[in-house]
Order: structure tokens, then sequence, then C-alpha cells
């Protein structure tokens, strides 16, 4: 069948040249033939020429994601998307997108339009009402100029062919929907080239209004097409979206996904040239090829690319193409991939002001791999744990695929050979010591608190980052070379160097340089469990309040003696543990301790627990080799100290005889559980766990004490030794393997 149509446009063609903007290529030096090809390198993946051409193993190239059409915070106007498939270069100057209906005539390219705008808008959700309120378009600039966008877009917000377009914002989205998709753009750009900032919906609605108010919405008349339904228009569509090779590059986030399609010839069997195909310079190419409107300079690059030998990947290559893509040299200096425009200085803003350009410039990204551990760096990509809050720009979150690649490239890339591991896992007190840290921490040492803030109080001075942040963020190794050769690391810091050429100039510690930074360290990692430096503490506020982990707190105690380690969760559930006698001593709820009488009066009075629903557990030892009718013997343990976990939670570590053992206690609802594992050895040991003149039991495996302790222990059992009771765990040993008993205490 023979269709026919007519077609009314109401827009004319767009005649200047409007170059595709690629910031990751235009920060890139040219000026050599191998620079030019790394150049070209970055064009190649960011334009996703394998979506077409096969890279054939070349690691060079890879797939980058494109939007996903449509979702629920970017659903099209029917006549924007007209318009756009039209000619996107018209309303989004320097897009990536390139035109792929340039050679029809104008009828058919009317035609075309219609069905595939009429198929796309069958996948896109449905439209609501628009609710969303004005905002303040003056906040919105103030906000645009500070926290990061006129570091990618143009400081005026207008499109020019060299800052990364914004396009007709007014015509694309509603208020609405663009207050959505600034809050959250990865929803529908998955690749992270378009991050997500930190803002609150009110911030968002002034950046929105600002963004719509820059380039006033103007009409967009619809096309007027004539002899067919909108069924038809759009059963027709779903042909062309797959003929285009449209889901070659755009997920749909619908059930219809066509199959993928290779459209041209391979990479590395191109014919390299300028006349025909993608990299023509002519108006238009040949029929049924993307037009891009390359450069002159920009075709060159990358011919040059294409033309260069493949390289091996190196973790550095990796980590810098990747880098280029998310434009992280548009705020952050890094050695061998950039700084940041100077021009654009102005817009990096403090409040902070005695703080000079540490306080407004985002750190320096040379090295970055060595200084953040894996974890620290991943965060920071999400754009969660912020330290400088004093810094207007804001670190944006760039999707999770980033924050979990990017981090093992940069570590890789930036290790530092043959550097002296530092104590660590625990382990830091065997060099250091938490109370030369506080020393030194404070205005009689070093007086670091002079200038840091510390666990949230104020400086006594200029109010720099605070250095609670430091030890779960920064590499320890990097630390302490920090600390020796500060302008090493950060070129025109204000920090000093009290350990200039390695040598302290502290007398405290011995004046030993490696002990006394090690101090400072496991000091930072104790913070939460120690008090505040000379400077900073206020009399009478000592209690010790777990928040967001354990506090691990070696003490004098009553019911625990002078060697008892308190244990403090966040739960509001707490423990102490006799490491002399080897076993639990207490468990209570509610506050945790008071650590003035450790602190200021040499364990005396014996601190006691805060709290309320004190228990007292049975007499250590724990764990035993037991005869029947007899007592239950005393010593046997070996203390071997405790580790603690990621999130703070000790284990504690002894020995019987061959057996090793771990005793874990974790907080589960108001009570406790306990896990204790046994490896090596042979025969059977007992854990006493707890004694009484009588325990009642409702159900098998549940016992209830005098104290109204409630005991989940499935394999315990009761024996008597005179007037007392005893509830026994039998522990059946593996010579070669592991056992595993599980309590629980509820009270």
């Amino acid at each position: 069948m023979r269709w026919a149509a007519t077609i009314v446009w109401l827009l004319p063609l767009f005649a200047a040249m409007a170059q595709p903007v690629v910031p990751g290529y235009e920060r890139l030096m040219r000026d050599t033939p191998a620079e030019l090809a790394a150049a070209g390198e970055v064009l190649v993946n960011e334009l996703n020429c394998v979506a077409c051409h096969q890279a054939n193993k070349d690691s060079r190239f890879k797939f980058t994601t494109a939007p996903i059409l449509f979702t629920q915070h970017n659903p099209p106007d029917a006549d924007w998307l007209h318009h756009w498939l039209k000619n996107p270069h018209h309303l989004k100057l320097g897009t990536r997108m390139p035109d792929l209906m340039h050679s029809m005539g104008e009828l058919e390219q009317g035609l075309r339009i219609a069905e595939l705008g009429h198929f796309l808008a069958t996948m896109s959700p449905k439209q609501v009402a628009d609710t969303a309120q004005p905002g303040d378009a003056k906040a919105g600039k103030k906000l645009y100029e500070t926290i990061g966008c006129a570091q990618c877009h143009a400081p005026d917000a207008k499109d020019n062919g060299k800052d990364i377009p914004l396009g007709a914002l007014a015509q694309k989205y509603s208020r609405g929907n663009l207050v959505k998709f600034l809050r959250d753009p990865l929803h529908s750009r998955p690749a992270g080239r378009m991050p997500r900032f930190p803002m609150t919906e009110k911030e968002a609605t002034d950046l929105a209004e600002f963004l719509r108010a820059r380039q006033p919405k103007a009409p967009l008349k619809p096309f007027v097409v004539k002899g067919f339904s909108t069924e038809q228009l759009a059963a027709r569509g779903a042909g062309l979206f797959v003929k285009l090779r449209c889901a070659n590059c755009h997920a749909t986030g619908k059930p219809f996904k066509p199959p993928f399609l290779w459209a041209a010839t391979s990479l590395t069997k191109l014919k390299l040239q300028t006349e025909t195909g993608c990299l023509t310079l002519k108006k238009r190419p040949g029929k049924g090829v993307p037009f891009f409107e390359f450069s002159a300079e920009q075709a060159k690059a990358i011919i040059a690319a294409l033309r260069a030998k493949p390289r091996k990947e190196t973790p550095r290559t990796q980590a810098h193409r990747r880098m280029s893509q998310l434009n992280c040299t548009a705020c952050h200096t890094r050695d061998g991939l950039g700084q940041p425009e100077a021009a654009r200085d102005r817009f990096f803003l403090t409040t902070g002001n005695d703080l000079g350009d540490e306080g407004r410039l985002p750190p320096l990204l040379t090295g970055v791999g060595a200084k953040l551990t894996e974890a620290a760096l991943q965060k920071v990509l999400r754009g969660q744990g912020g330290v400088r809050p004093y810094m207007t720009t804001r670190m944006p979150d760039f999707g999770e695929a980033h924050a979990t690649m990017l981090p093992k490239l940069l570590a890789d890339a930036d290790a530092r050979a043959n550097v002296k591991p530092t104590p660590r896992h625990g382990n830091e007190n065997k060099v250091g010591r938490n109370q030369y840290g506080r020393e030194l921490m404070g205005v009689k040492g070093l007086s670091c608190i002079a200038c840091h803030q510390l666990g949230g109080r104020r400086s006594l001075g200029i109010q720099s980052m605070d250095l609670a942040h430091a030890s779960g963020r920064l590499r320890p190794e990097w630390f302490r070379d920090y600390l020796i050769n500060p302008t090493a690391f950060r070129p025109g810091t204000r920090m000093p160097s009290f350990w200039p050429e390695g040598k302290a100039v502290s007398k405290i510690f011995g004046g030993n340089t490696p002990r006394q930074i090690d101090s400072l360290w496991v000091y930072l990692n104790e913070l939460d469990q120690t008090r505040l430096p000379e400077g900073l503490e206020k009399k009478g506020g000592f209690e010790l309040k777990p928040a967001k982990r354990p506090i691990v707190f070696r003490t004098f105690m009553e019911g625990a003696g002078t060697h008892a380690i308190a244990v403090g969760f966040p739960a509001g559930v707490h423990a102490a543990f006799d490491a002399e006698a080897v076993g639990w001593a207490l468990a209570w709820r509610g506050k945790f301790l008071d650590a003035e009488s450790t602190w200021d009066n040499r364990f005396t009075p014996l601190a006691k627990p805060l709290g309320t629903n004190v228990i007292k557990l049975p007499p250590s030892p724990a764990v035993a080799v037991y005869q029947d009718g007899k007592p239950w013997p005393k010593g046997g343990l070996q203390f071997r100290g405790y580790r603690l976990a990621k999130d703070g939670t000790p284990t504690f570590l002894y020995r019987h005889g061959k057996t090793e053992i771990t005793d874990t206690l974790t907080a589960r609802g108001k009570g406790l559980r306990r896990r204790m594992e046994f490896y090596g050895g042979e025969g059977e040991l007992a854990v006493r766990l707890a004694i009484g003149e009588n325990f009642r039991t409702k159900e098998v495996g549940v016992w209830i004490t005098d104290q109204q302790l409630t005991i989940i222990a499935p394999t315990a059992r009761v024996r008597s030794i005179g007037k007392q009771s005893e509830l026994l765990a039998p522990v059946k040993l593996k010579a070669n393997g592991k056992t595993i008993l599980e309590v629980e205490l509820q009270w």
C-alpha cells in the first residue's frame, strides 16, 4: 500500500555547524601524535562509536550507556521530541546525539519523524498534572554558580558550543519534571556524565526556575501529518526504531527490547577519511550515516586514534579514561589529566574565609588512590560523607558503577613503591599509645586543635577539617608521610611539619617520630572512647555514648575487676568482659559508662554501669573441663586480646590448651547474642552460661534464671553442685575443624 502525507514544518533547517562537545577531549593536549590519538580515543568512547562499529577486542574502546528512553523523570514533550528528532543540533548546540534523518527529503523526513515520535510516545510514562510551584530564579542562579554547575556548563548558562550544552530545557521539561531530573539525573542517565548533586527540594525548585528562565519557552508548533491515524504511525515507528538501531545506544525501560544490530564496518577495517561516512566534513554525509557535525580537528583526532596501535591497558590509563568521561578536572587537579580552567576560579567559594584556597578549592586528585581507602573513595564517588562543609562546591554522586570500578583502579594506579607499612587492624597500640596521641593533639603538645575541629567540636582558631574523619578515610601510611612533609602532597598548604626531615620537634614519647605519629593515629581511631585533648575538654563531660559504632573501653570496674573491658552498643545494650579471669561479667541496658574515674581519678572509685537492669554473669573462667560432682575449675584460660570488625564490634580471643576460642557479643533487640567458635583440640569443653539456686524452663532449650535472665541455648543442661545449680553448654571439639556455639540472652 502506498502512503501519502502532507507535512507542515514550522522551524527552518539549522545551518550553523555545531560540533559535539566532549569535555574530556577539550581538556587534553593535542600537540603531539600521541596526544592527538589519546584525545581521539576519548571521542570514540564518548560518542559511543562501538554501538555501531565493532572494536575487535581493542580494549581502548568501550561502550557508553546513553540516556534511558523514557522514565517518570524525563517524559518527553511531544512537540519537543519531534523537533529533536528533526535536528538535535538545533535544540542543543553541541549535543553528542547525531542527526539520523538528515539525508531524507522534507516529506519523507517529516513522515519518519512523526512515525518515530508517535512510537516513542507509547513508551513514555503517562504525563501527570504539573503541580510544582515556581522557585526563586535569583537563588537558583547563585546555586548554579556555586555548587558546581558552572564548572561543566557555561558560566552564563547559555549554550556556546564549548561547554556541555543544557539545551532547550523549558521546552523539554515541565517545571516539576525538571525538579525531578535535577534531584536524581542518574535515574534516567545511569552513565553518570550528569551526576546527582545533593540538594533539597527547595534548591532544586530554585535551580529549575533559573534554568527554565534562561531560555524562555518558545512555541514549538506540532508537526501536522495527514492521512494516518496515531496507531498507524506508532506501528510504523516501531519498525523504524529497530531499523535506525536506536536500541544500540538507548535502553527503553520497557519490555520492548529490539535486538542489538551491528550497523557498520568494524573499527579496524574502516577507510579512514573525511569525505564519506561519519567523519565527513561535508554538510551532509551519505544516506543512512549518522551526522555528528565533527570539526576538522575532531575528525583528525579520531582518525589518529583508530590508526594508533592498541596499547596495553594499565590501571592509570583506565582510571584516566573514566575520569575524563566524568570531567573530574572541571573541579579537581590531577597530574597527567588536567586542572580546572583559571577563568572559572571565581566560582569556587567558601564559607570559611579564614581558610584561604584550602577552604574553597576542591582537593587535589594527584595520588588520591594512595591517600584514601577504597571504601572511602567509594563513598566519595557516591556523594556521601562530605568532610569539607565550608566548601560551597558540592561533590556529586556519579552512580554505583563508577563508585565500584574507580577506587580499585585509582588504588592500583597511585600505589607507592617501597612504602613502610604501619601497624593496623587492632595492632596500632603495639607502637603508638592513645595517651601520647591525646597529649600531642592538645595545647601543651602540637596544638592540632588550634586549627582543626575534632569530633564536631570547634577548634580554638580557624575551623579547618575535622580530624575525626581521618581514621575512617585515610590510609595510615599516607597519614604518616603527609605529617612529615605536607607540602610534598599538597603544594602551597598552610599545614606545617612538626617532623621536618623526619625529626620530631616535640619531646613527647621520647621525641620518637614514628611513635608520635602512630600515637596520633591510635588516638583518632579511639576518639569515641577516650577523653578530649587538653584545651577542648570540659569538666564533667565524661559520659561515653555509643552512637554509630560500639565503644570498647578498658577500665577498673565494679563487678568486672581491674582488667575490665566494657563494650557499649548503639542499641543501648552493654556488657563487660573480665580479661583477667577471662569471661563476661556483666550485662545491662540504658546508658553506658562515665569515664571520669578512669581518666581523672586513676580508676578510683571503680566505674559502675550507668544504665539499669544490670545482670551479673557467672564468675569466670567462662570455659573449662569439669568433672561431675566437683566445683567449676579456676583458671585454665589464656587471654589473647581482641580484634575489631569493620563495624567496631570486638571479638575476644582466648585459649584453652590447644583450643583457640573466639567470643563475640552483638546486640539483638533488648538483649544480646553470643557466638563462640572453637578451633582445634580434642575431647569436650563446657561453657558456663549462668549460676543460680534453680532454673525454670517453659520449653526445650529456654532457661530462666533467678535474675529473670532468659537464656536460649538448645544444647545446654543444668547440673547441681551443693545448693547451687549451673547452666552448662557442652562443646565437642574437632581436631581439624571448628565448633560453633550460639546463645541468646534476654532480660
